[in-house]
């Protein structure tokens, strides 16, 4: 049994798959597997692997197309490892030494199940190699402080990023597929139910490839999505009786200015949804008043 299996769920993108397949051949840990399963239309990422150096590559081509959240599944329910190291096709290992690093977080700590890093953002136009074309991400004490006390503040924001960022004991949790946007947080909350305890590193041993033509970018800009989504967790993790909470799923519904009926089912109150709306159009006047002030006179930029 390797000790790491590295999960690769494809969709195109060859190039993508071609530099994160050198990045894992550059690695100095080598007991891993890696279960690349392909969802891709054309033999493009086929080709690829068969072309790849990597011994240990297993490489399974869908018979039909199981659409994003369920190819992670399949590559997943492959793996033998006692370690699970997702990467996804448009990210890569920053360093030689970092799946190295990923072992250690859960060798060092056997009383949790996930660690995470943090990562270089890095434009698809470059290699991650300039400053220029990348910047560093990760967690912030405050953040992790916050979810080291309880693991359902995760509702409030991605604090632990993109799964790519991720390495947890292969305990048989699999990724919710009735979402596409909010997939890496349920999966996190839901890992974390059982067992609390998590390890991190600020270090960016991963490489995440930005880009606005991108799943999650067409997710982001989708309010009856986000809506269905944080409504998923919030009743799946029972949230209801939290103000906090209760709070930030309004507040996405007035960022998307999706109406209250959207709210309704999920036993939001008017008074709750219009407070915060009245609140919000307070804010943005001041903004916009600050903003027109500061062309007209001059004077420092909004904080």
């Amino acid at each position: 049994m390797p000790k790491v299996s590295i999960c690769i769920p494809a969709y195109k993108n060859a190039a993508g798959i071609k530099r994160l397949l050198d990045s894992v051949r550059e690695q100095s840990f080598q007991d891993y597997e890696v279960i690349l399963t392909d969802d891709s239309p054309d033999e493009s990422v086929k080709e690829t692997a068969q072309n790849s150096s990597i011994g240990t590559l297993q490489y399974y081509k869908n018979e039909k197309r199981l659409g994003a959240t369920a190819n992670w599944n399949e590559a997943v329910r492959r793996a033998k490892g006692e370690y699970i190291k997702i990467m996804h096709h448009d990210d890569w290992f920053a360093n030689s030494q970092s799946l190295s690093r990923f072992v250690a977080m859960l060798d060092d700590n056997p009383a949790v199940d996930l660690a995470f890093c943090g990562t270089w953002q890095v434009t698809l136009s470059g290699e991650g190699k300039e400053t220029s074309d990348r910047f560093a991400r990760h967690i912030s004490q405050e953040h992790c402080s916050l979810i080291s006390q309880d693991w359902h503040n995760l509702f409030l924001g991605g604090y632990i990023g993109a799964p790519s960022a991720t390495i947890y004991r292969n305990v048989g949790v699999e990724y919710e597929e009735k979402l596409k946007w909010l997939v890496d947080v349920e999966f996190y909350m839901r890992l974390l139910s059982q067992n609390p305890k998590f390890a991190h590193t600020n270090d960016p041993l991963i490489c995440i490839g930005i880009s606005e033509n991108q799943l999650t970018e067409q997710c982001r800009e989708n309010g009856e999505l986000n809506i269905f989504e944080y409504g998923f967790l919030y009743r799946e993790f029972k949230l209801e009786k939290n103000p906090a909470y209760r709070e930030k799923f309004i507040d996405i519904a007035l960022e998307y200015k999706m109406p209250y009926k959207a709210l309704k089912p999920y036993e939001i109150e008017a008074k709750e949804y219009y407070k915060a709306a009245f609140g919000k159009g307070v804010r943005d006047f001041v903004f916009l008043l600050g903003v027109v002030r500061r062309k007209l006179f001059g004077g420092p930029p909004a904080k």
